[in-house]
């Protein structure tokens, strides 16, 4: 459905001496998975949301899309996602808006990724590089 699937993690290298700053994320996924993603908070005052997308399309609300961008302002606290795939990669990155539009995969941007169980918890940074990779937290809960 989409030509921008991921098929592995992507490390952003322009953090240095860090190999722990994800640019893009891969998860597996099982097909007609469904995976709950909650907002946990916000330090930025620029828009901020994610992008998921997986080779066959992800239903939200009754519609299936070949990609979804949740928005921190718009989207409820937590959504609930089913993801339909064949080859079980489910694509996970940041995304912002500094009012031109949805802008990602910056040079500074990334993620620190941690798996506890069926939850994984995305501390994001979108530019700079003076961080603490809190311009959003949010998690996916594979249900």
């Amino acid at each position: 459905m989409s030509s921008k699937i991921g098929r592995e993690k992507i490390i952003n290298k322009a953090f240095e001496g860090r190999e722990d700053v994800i640019k893009w994320d891969v998860q597996d996924i099982i097909n007609e998975q469904t995976i709950k993603v909650t907002f946990v908070s916000k330090n930025s005052p620029k828009k901020q949301g994610i992008r998921l997308a997986t080779d066959k399309g992800i239903e939200v609300n009754g519609q299936v899309f070949p990609s979804i961008q949740l928005w921190d302002d718009m989207a409820p606290n937590e959504v609930n996602c089913k993801c339909y795939t064949e080859d079980g990669c489910l694509s996970v990155y940041n995304i912002w808006d500094k009012g031109k539009g949805a802008e990602s995969q910056s040079h500074s941007s990334g993620m620190l990724v941690t798996i506890e169980g069926n939850v994984i918890t995305y501390q994001c940074n979108d530019i700079g590089f003076e961080t603490n990779f809190d311009k959003l937290v949010f998690t996916i809960e594979k249900l």
